[in-house]
């Protein structure tokens, strides 16, 4: 299992980027690259181990990925699901619990805003793939 922190911070540092650039993936590429680029580095610099937490990114970034591209019938549901599913919720506090199960619906939500909450279509995925890739590239900068 990803430590909590690892599988929600993607989840959310994609949701970010996602709300900054899905939409202006085609229409301004270097531009949303680069805003992702930002948002990523950003994060992995405010943890006390840098090069962890960009390994960390880029692991969960490889199991979207591979969620995402592997399933043509996959949702959002499906990944929102698969990010919960590595959270160790019992050892949690339920403050924690309920903060963190906002952060996901608040983030599930933004993406879904912008790709659909079904079946991500083949457009949707390609963007999505598109987004992730830039993150991975970002957090494989960090040494």
């Amino acid at each position: 299992m990803l430590p909590i922190k690892s599988a929600i911070a993607v989840l959310v540092l994609l949701a970010l980027a996602a709300c900054s650039t899905l939409e202006q993936i085609e229409s301004s590429p270097m531009t949303s690259q680069l805003i992702t680029n930002q948002i990523t580095l950003r994060f992995i610099a405010e943890s006390d181990d840098p090069v962890e937490r960009a390994a960390r990114v880029r692991e969960v970034v490889a199991k979207v990925r591979t969620q995402v591209n592997g399933d043509q019938t996959y949702t959002l549901a499906a990944i929102d699901e698969a990010v919960r599913d590595e959270i160790k919720w019992q050892s949690m506090s339920i403050a924690d619990q309920e903060i963190l199960n906002f952060g996901l619906t608040k983030a599930r939500a933004a993406i879904a805003e912008l790709v659909g909450d079904g079946v991500i279509d083949p457009a949707a995925r390609e963007t999505v793939d598109t987004l992730l890739t830039w993150i991975d590239q970002a957090a494989q900068r960090v040494k």
